[in-house]
């Protein structure tokens, strides 16, 4: 009987799995790579589910649930800065630490209510009192808890972007319109609203922020948004509630109303559920419409409560999931099939971005040279390109790299990967197979002379 050629593929396949992972061909002075592109889900930094609580993927255990890139933790004023000026930095580090662990970044945000204030003792002996909000003293005290911590945390690499917090319940910037005393507490003033905003923006200038959807009280969201920032909802997925509900009565009208549809660009957007997933499905909610309009508004960040996905939406989940934020291919790579040790040389790039959001922190794209008669020769250079344009779809990339002049000439594999900047370790795992040893990709080869 004939052999097909689907049977030969397989078999070809199989044969050389591990081995033959990109298709790599030189042309006199060039060489070109067309990695293989890979479907299957990535845990990456920053993007896709997130976990809460005490929830890690650690102790994800047997839940129905994909792993998470995202670890987000909120802290109540009260509890953050117990005294004046003293911030239990523990609190943030301790989950900084899982965070890493589990090879997550943290998503935090300060809160300065429940249903009642949230407020430590000694602030309220200084003077913040009713209506809170506009109360000057506030205003001034929770200013200086962001100061502190944008001092030691912006920028921090294990840290994704963080809330832009400090009003309303649970910091989300809105407080009861049906409260029995509205005196008491009251959303605040645009101008000082704008204060608490003003005073995020000029402490966390590289880590990325994001604005609390507000349809209402929606200045505080415009505002946000308007300078930079990207945005969260708490209460995705939400369709029926008391005869309204958020996903159609709520959240398109305050992203019109405060023209923040390409805030995604700028800052991540992070969505939260009302209830979970499992809840949705008891009450028989439409799970298309409600995963289509995240992809729509560019999520980055999915918080499911980590409660586990009813087993008849699954699938159609963990395809959602690889959507989330970003997504890398490398379509093809082409670089000189030599070059002179000390110089610069030129590598064009094709990439897709598969996912719906950029990456919004600091990663480098770097190149390994490892020599082929000994691997323990090996040197890491950065490139200049801008990781942060690679928007959804294809994007064309040229970048330089120079080679070091203490490099001994002869043969060397080329290794590609996304790297965290202060570790130059591979933190990225792109869409594509040739995956190797600590996370580079082979690339082919390339002949240093003198």
């Amino acid at each position: 009987m004939p052999v097909s050629k689907k049977l030969l593929s397989v078999v070809f396949a199989f044969s050389f799995i591990g081995a033959v992972l990109t298709s790599c061909g030189t042309h006199s002075d060039t060489v070109v790579v067309n990695p293989v592109e890979i479907d299957s889900t990535l845990v990456n930094p920053g993007r896709g589910f997130t976990s809460t609580g005490r929830s890690l993927n650690e102790n994800i255990g047997n839940r129905l649930h994909p792993l998470c890139g995202i670890y987000q933790q909120r802290f109540f004023w009260d509890e953050l800065e117990p005294e004046e000026g003293k911030i239990n930095y523990a609190l943030i580090d301790t989950a900084l630490a899982k965070a890493a662990r589990n090879g997550q970044m943290l998503n935090f945000r300060v809160m300065c209510q429940d249903v009642d204030m949230k407020v430590p003792k000694w602030a309220l002996d200084a003077g913040v009192k009713t209506p809170f909000y506009d109360n000057a003293v506030f205003i001034e005290k929770q200013i200086n808890v962001i100061k502190a911590l944008g001092a030691r945390y912006d920028g921090n690499p294990d840290v994704c972007f963080v809330d832009m917090g400090s009003i309303g319940q649970w910091g989300e910037w809105h407080v009861d319109p049906d409260a029995k005393d509205t005196a008491k507490i009251v959303f605040p003033s645009d101008e000082n609203a704008g204060k608490i905003i003003d005073a995020y923006f000029a402490n966390f200038k590289k880590t990325p922020l994001v604005a609390l959807i507000a349809f209402k009280q929606k200045y505080g969201f415009q505002y946000g948004t308007s300078k930079g920032s990207g945005w969260r909802a708490d209460c995705w997925g939400d369709m029926d509630s008391l005869g309204w509900n958020h996903m159609k009565g709520v959240y398109p009208q305050a992203l019109d109303g405060a023209k923040a549809h390409e805030a995604w660009k700028n800052g991540p957007v992070a969505l939260e559920t009302c209830w979970t997933m499992e809840e949705w499905f008891k009450r028989g909610w439409d799970i298309d419409y409600t995963l289509n309009k995240a992809l729509e508004w560019h999520a980055t960040g999915i918080n499911n409560g980590t409660e586990t996905i009813p087993k008849e939406w699954y699938a159609k989940v963990v395809e959602f999931e690889k959507k989330l934020g970003y997504r890398f291919v490398l379509n093809e790579l082409t670089y000189p099939s030599k070059a002179a040790k000390g110089k610069a040389i030129t590598c064009t790039m094709k990439w897709q971005n598969k996912g719906v959001a950029p990456v919004y922190n600091n990663y480098e794209l770097a190149i390994q040279l490892v020599s082929k008669t000994n691997a323990a020769n090996k040197f890491i250079i950065s490139s200049d390109a801008d990781l942060k344009k690679l928007l959804p779809g294809s994007t064309d990339v040229k970048s330089s790299i120079t080679i070091p002049g203490q490099i001994e000439a002869g043969e060397y594999e080329v290794q590609l990967a996304i790297v965290a900047p202060d570790t130059k370790k591979p933190a990225i795992r792109l869409a594509i197979a040739g995956k190797i040893q600590y996370g580079w990709y082979s690339m082919g080869t390339i002949a240093i002379t003198d």
